[in-house]
């Protein structure tokens, strides 16, 4: 391989196992990652995690979802329906994030012969689930080329964000797959590792009737579905599923030690947790604080992890009732935002950016965070009625989440004070939230948007900013808005996300993101990132072993759980 920007990262030892040496600004810092994909790795997959032990194959896991989802086709629908989506499909490579390195799925090697190629050598044996077809090259320059079509025309959750950067795949021939890039993109690897590139059977969405497989189970990977409907999702696992030979220290050679996952579909959080609790579930999704995670720690049959953050909350602005600068500045300086750290999050919190804290070296400090989050009621005031009192009440939209409900009060409590208008909170069950989020004309004023932190600065943190991401969706301050300047701020916001993703120098790639980020802090744009709890959580049974505690939360490909196994 010649050199290039994935050479130019300093080389970090992952494990013994590596055969490939590749560095990489993305990821959790900015180590070099590494490409797993050969050796024997039966002798590491007993001890990490829960337990340990000899695996065994077999049992039933058991998880929750708060909602029906929308659709399996991997293309269209992926907000919901990742833990679906990661057991029926398969993809060339996935992402650990706790580790920096990638793991080979499909691919058998991914190569890099240019700063703007990036080759990949699909495994033997591999077959869809609906008709028993060999999985080949075509299959995965159809499942990547379809991208824009799906976005233009079916209204796809998955927007040019993470996929954007390529301009063209080829099928050399069955066995390689050459993705050619519009320009160097320092996260391209790790965004296709992501559940959208999930590899779909070309002749089973030809023949559907929209060009989509919202319906139908088009996958290769370890599960099939044998059940699907509104009380929840059956699968077993895969018959005819390929071996994954020289397999990486996530993947095992038969594939994947569980035989069944029964995905239960529950509303209601106190029903979640009493399902948990009476052994119905093997993990807990959600935990709200330290207060509520130390309700589990002494609990015979389960495990409680503390792992680090990975929640991002955006209290976003509707993009025509704040076009003045002042009235943003206003609102973010009339919000407590210690008293917020302290009530919300019983103390443990931290401040957050237009980049998640997760991306350690990408992210802004946090003393440059906090010098933008200063609570000044006079200030906020003055601000307010300089831009005309532009609201006389001010609603403060959220979902059911707890935390994003606290934090809606606690905001609106805060703005009463330092503003002196009216606030009210409106609580949303998550289908009306999703619905709202999405309406062309906001009837809102503040939106409290709750996400995960992402492993790339292209999703999730900065699909909140950019106005190319998640076209319509509320959040985003759109470039087809009457406002000059917002046109014009939306545009420097593009132009800062291309310029960094470009970069093939990772120094320089930081002082570019740290560039985007402050213009977006500057200028009050799009929302204010809230503080953020300084811990996740993590909750599940006992009898769970080799869970990926470092893992889940981030890497949700990791829900394929190869090497998890349950214990009798």
């Amino acid at each position: 391989m010649s050199e290039n920007y994935w050479q130019r990262i300093r080389e970090n030892q992952v494990n013994r196992r590596n055969f490939l040496k590749v560095g990489a600004a993305t990821g959790v810092g900015l180590g070099a990652f590494s490409l797993v994909g050969c050796g024997d790795d039966a002798d590491e997959s007993s001890d990490s995690g829960s337990g340990s032990g000899k695996p065994v194959r077999g049992g039933t896991l058991n998880v929750v979802k708060g909602q029906v989802d929308e659709g399996i086709d991997p293309g269209l629908k992926v907000i919901n329906n990742v833990d679906i989506l990661a057991r029926i499909y398969n993809h060339t490579h996935l992402y650990k994030v706790s580790t920096n390195e990638f793991l080979l799925d499909a691919s058998t090697s991914m190569e890099q012969p240019d700063a703007q190629t990036i080759t990949f050598k699909l495994r033997d044996g591999m077959t869809f689930h609906a008709d028993g077809s060999a999985v080949t090259a075509e299959h995965v320059a159809f499942s990547w080329q379809r991208f824009p079509e799906l976005l233009e025309n079916q209204g796809s959750q998955v927007n040019a964000a993470n996929w954007g950067f390529i301009d063209s795949v080829d099928a050399v021939d069955d066995s390689t797959v050459r993705v050619n890039l519009k320009a160097p993109s320092a996260s391209a690897p790790v965004l296709m590792a992501s559940t959208p590139f999930g590899i779909v059977n070309k002749a089973q969405v030809l023949a559907s009737a929209n060009n989509n497989v919202q319906e139908e189970d088009a996958g290769a990977g370890p599960y099939i579905i044998t059940r699907r409907n509104a009380t929840g999702v059956s699968l077993a696992r895969y018959p005819d599923y390929y071996k994954h030979k020289n397999p990486s220290n996530h993947f095992v050679e038969d594939g994947p030690y569980i035989d069944t996952q029964e995905t239960r579909v529950i509303v209601d959080r106190a029903a979640i947790k009493a399902a948990f609790l009476a052994g119905d579930i093997d993990y807990m999704p959600t935990i709200n604080d330290r207060l509520e995670f130390e309700e589990f720690t002494g609990l015979d049959f389960a495990k409680a992890a503390e792992v680090g953050s990975t929640e991002a909350r955006l209290l976003a602005f509707d993009n025509i009732k704040f076009t003045d600068k002042r009235a943003r500045e206003a609102i973010s300086l009339g919000i407590d935002y210690e008293g917020l750290i302290r009530t919300v999050y019983a103390g443990d919190g931290i401040y957050d950016g237009p980049i998640g804290q997760a991306l350690k070296e990408m992210a802004l400090d946090q003393k440059t965070l906090k010098s933008y989050r200063k609570y000044d009621p006079a200030e906020a005031k003055k601000k307010w009625e300089a831009a005309g009192s532009p609201l006389d009440k001010i609603r403060i939209e959220c979902n059911q989440d707890p935390r994003s409900t606290s934090l809606g009060e606690f905001v609106g409590q805060s703005l009463e004070k330092s503003l002196g208008v009216e606030t009210e909170v409106l609580v949303h069950d998550i289908s009306t939230w999703v619905a709202r989020a999405r309406e062309p004309q906001k009837q809102w004023e503040l939106f409290v948007v709750p996400y995960g932190a992402s492993t790339t600065p292209e999703i999730y943190s900065m699909t909140m900013m950019n106005p190319n991401a998640f076209a319509g969706v509320s959040w985003s301050f759109g470039m087809d808005q009457p406002d000059a300047g917002i046109v014009a701020d939306a545009q420097k916001i593009v132009d800062l996300v291309e310029a960094q993703s470009a970069e093939v120098d990772p120094e320089a790639r930081i002082e570019k993101l740290h560039e985007l980020q402050r213009f977006i802090l500057d200028n009050v744009l799009v929302g204010i990132n809230m503080p953020v709890p300084g811990h996740s959580y993590i909750v599940y049974n006992k009898r769970l072993r080799n869970f990926p505690e470092d893992d889940y939360l981030l890497g949700s490909l990791f829900m394929r759980n190869h090497d998890m196994w349950i214990a009798s």
